[in-house]
Parts: C-alpha cells; structure tokens; sequence
C-alpha cells in the first residue's frame, strides 16, 4: 500500500507539472486549426467568385459572338437582296460598295465584341476603325 501511495503522489505530482502546458499546447494547437479552417473557407469562396467571374465572361463572349454572327448574315443578305436587281454595267461600283458595308459590318461587330469582353479596350477600336474608313476612301 506504501509503494501503491507512492506511486500515486509521484503521479498526481507529474501530472501537477504536465498537465497546464499540455492543455496550453492543446489550446493552441485548436486555435491554429480554427484559424486554418477560415482561411481555407475563405479561399474556398474567392475560387467560387472566380469560377463564376469566368463563367459570365465566357457566356458574354459567346453571346458577342453570337451578335457578330447575326449582324454579319443580316448584312450580307442585304447586301446581297440590294445588288441582285442591279445590272451588270454598275457591277464595280457594286462590289466596292459592298466592300465598305462589308467592312463597316465588321466594324461594328469588333466594336460589339470588344465592349462586352472589355470596355476600356473598345476606344482603342473606334480609333483603328477610323483609321481603316478614311484609308478606304
């Protein structure tokens, strides 16, 4: 019983010393986890923000691609319906106005496409755009 009481007083004594800075690391250590746990969140929800940025950016892409599509053919066909009853004699005037609707279709689609990916870049376009009508004049 002597050894058993021994044992038991160096025990609780070991356990005296051990135990607040054991708890204390255990503390810690819960801490450091709880703060990991919110910046994972919180890089878990800017991922998402990112993912759903790109996906409006690729949805408004195609749908300015869709636009130039639609614009390129309504263009064309008019082009096209207006030069049909022409007679052969003004065939070349016909085809350098053609040209410029042709060129100012794109024009205007370039711009379309550029205001929807980027509207800061699209002043860069008008000017360009410029530069290409007064050339072919």
């Amino acid at each position: 019983m002597g050894r058993a009481a021994i044992s038991l007083s160096k025990l609780a004594d070991t356990t005296r010393e051990e135990l607040p800075s054991t708890m204390a690391a255990i503390r810690l250590s819960g801490m450091e986890i709880s703060d990991l746990t919110l910046e994972l969140n919180d890089l878990s929800q800017e991922i998402a923000e990112g993912v759903s940025k790109s996906t409006q950016t690729v949805q408004a892409a195609g749908a300015g691609i869709r636009q130039i599509g639609t614009l390129a053919q309504q263009q064309t066909m008019s082009m096209i319906q207006e030069r049909a009853s022409l007679p052969i004699i003004s065939l070349q005037p016909a085809v350098v106005g053609a040209a410029k609707k042709t060129t100012r279709a794109v024009g205007q689609a370039t711009r379309i496409f550029m205001n929807i990916i980027s509207p800061k870049d699209s002043e860069k376009v008008n000017e360009e755009e410029v530069e290409i009508d007064r050339v072919e004049l």
